[in-house]
């Protein structure tokens, strides 16, 4: 007789099975890998957005702080008036002591750097001890563009020519009260970006070895980085790219592209970054992370999702191999199955027979028990051949025994059953029972299965806990009940209390009882109050 596996047409079809899965399981590994590299690149993007979206907030309103404390100078006209009259006389009297004085003070509470008192050409008059006593001709040229505005004005990141220190300027212009002719000259508050802009632009919530957000702002067709920079040192407002060209992140935002963008940094390396403008400001905010460092996870697990596809293919080749050995020997392997299957039911029962603190039961379907443990013959005072055979009638309480065919019943429609009722002994006395029922199938023979627990213990602690609870109603009900000696005075008719404030009686009451009041007024008040509605009777 020919073997099936000899048979042609056997092994093409096994063929064409496995050719099939072993499609099929390739393309469930590739789709599995770009689903979890998609999913971390959304994961990446949201963190992305959610820093941008953290640092663009502080940043606005670090600047508005900066600028309230400007224009809580320039609308104090008597501090203007002061600092007007001081240029025009700059006498070194106590006068220009005062104003030194408020200059350190306001310099420190606002963490200003320094702060300078201009007059209209630019030249410093004051200045507090850590500035300099001159500033750069390129700070000049805003001084007389805040003093034709009239209004308070950014002067923006700069480097300076001498000292090469970077600066962020405000200017306040010294507008006279009556709003005619010009100002006079300015106060100039300095910023230092190192203190907090710099730092906080730096900083990065998460730990990453990439990662890092970046200031930029378009001057003429370049792209000039404003803070340093995490991979590369001595940066700031100098390193500038050409806007149009070498297309990198910063230059597709300042070229009006927001949002996730994925391109080159200024390195050259392909990064997913989020870019913002940073509202009034000409800032773009940059928060970047290299693509390398993204996708390095699922890089690592690529290797043991391609091994455990190679794995899972050999496993299908293996299977369809011997599927024809799995046909013949079916039948043997299930009556295998079933007889480990019935030994194991077995050794269970015997197991919970010889140690199971519940008792348990096995009853027919004609309610006899059919088999019982040991904890059932200690609690029910019947020896084990008294059990066998018993009908489970005489377990339950007369009161209980008519609800046993309804509760069958039920527990034939749902399979498992749990509930508690009150069991009897051998000897009549009775206790409460919590008993777990359901429905098992022995050797194709369905029977009933009890595993029942003593709640004796149970039922005693519910009864002195409602006891307990009634008891302390009681006792909170008397607490609400007014008693003892109330002090109230002989004139206004207040209560004192435990504390010793006196309340108005009806406000003591209301607290200390569970009364209610409604206003009226007696007719003794009533003419007392209104008596010209009594003249009538008096007539």
């Amino acid at each position: 007789m020919a073997s099936p596996i000899r048979s042609p047409k056997i092994p093409r079809l096994f063929i064409l099975i496995f050719l099939l899965l072993m499609v099929g399981i390739g393309t469930a590994g590739f789709l599995y890998y770009e689903n979890q590299k998609r999913h971390i690149k959304k994961e990446k993007q949201n963190e992305l957005l959610a820093i941008s979206d953290l640092k663009i907030k502080q940043i606005v309103n670090w600047r508005k702080e900066h600028l309230g404390g400007a224009e809580i100078i320039y609308e104090n006209y008597q501090l203007v008036q002061q600092l007007r009259q001081w240029l025009k006389s700059g006498d070194k009297s106590a006068a220009m002591e005062e104003i030194l004085s408020w200059m350190s003070i306001f310099r420190s509470h606002y963490e200003y750097s320094s702060i300078f008192l201009l007059d209209e050409k630019g030249g410093v008059r004051l200045y507090t001890s850590e500035a300099y006593d001159k500033v750069s001709p390129y700070v000049q040229t805003f001084v007389n563009e805040a003093i034709q505005s009239r209004k308070v004005t950014w002067i923006d990141l700069y480097r300076e020519e001498d000292s090469h220190h970077i600066h962020l300027d405000l200017l306040v212009p010294l507008v006279p009260r009556d709003l005619d002719g010009l100002p006079s000259g300015v106060l100039l508050l300095r910023i230092n970006p190192y203190q907090f802009l710099y730092s906080f632009i730096q900083s990065w919530p998460t730990p990453s070895r990439t990662a890092e957000s970046l200031l930029v702002r378009r001057e003429g067709i370049d792209v000039v980085f404003l803070n340093e920079l995490r991979h590369q040192k001595n940066t700031a407002l100098s390193l500038r790219f050409p806007l149009v060209g070498k297309q990198t992140v910063a230059g597709k935002a300042l070229q009006g592209v927001e949002g996730v963008v994925e391109d080159v940094d200024y390195r050259g390396v392909e990064v997913l970054a989020s870019a913002r403008p940073i509202p009034g400001s000409p800032w773009y905010l940059i928060a970047k992370v290299d693509q390398d460092e993204i996708y390095a996870p699922i890089r690592e697990h690529s290797l043991m999702v391609m091994i455990l596809v190679g794995i899972m293919i050999i496993a299908a080749g293996v299977g369809i191999g011997f599927f024809w050995r799995q046909q013949t020997a079916r039948f043997y392997r299930k009556q295998y199955e079933n007889e480990i299957e019935r030994q194991i039911l077995l050794q269970r029962y015997e197991f919970l027979t010889k140690y199971a603190n519940d008792i348990i039961l096995l009853t027919d379907r004609n309610l006899k028990v059919v088999d019982a443990n040991d904890r059932a013959v200690e609690l029910y005072g019947y020896k084990r051949d008294e059990f066998i055979g018993l009908d489970v009638r005489n377990l339950r309480s007369p009161e209980e025994r008519s609800l046993l065919e309804g509760m069958f019943k039920q527990l034939d429609e749902q399979k498992g059953l749990v509930i508690q009722t009150v069991h009897q002994r051998k000897d009549g006395t009775t206790f409460p029972v919590e008993a777990s029922l359901r429905v098992i199938n022995v050797e194709g023979k369905n029977i009933y299965q009890s595993i029942i627990r003593d709640i004796t213990e149970r039922k005693k602690t519910e009864v002195e806990r409602e006891k307990l609870i009634h008891e302390l109603q009681a006792a909170l009900n008397k607490v609400k009940t007014l008693s003892g000696l109330v002090p109230i005075c002989a004139s206004c008719k207040k209560i004192r209390d435990d504390k010793g404030y006196w309340n108005q009686i009806e406000s003591y009451i209301e607290k200390h009882s569970t009364a209610e009041f409604s206003h009226g007024m007696c007719p003794e008040c009533s003419k007392k109050l209104y008596p010209q509605l009594y003249d009538d009777e008096k007539e």
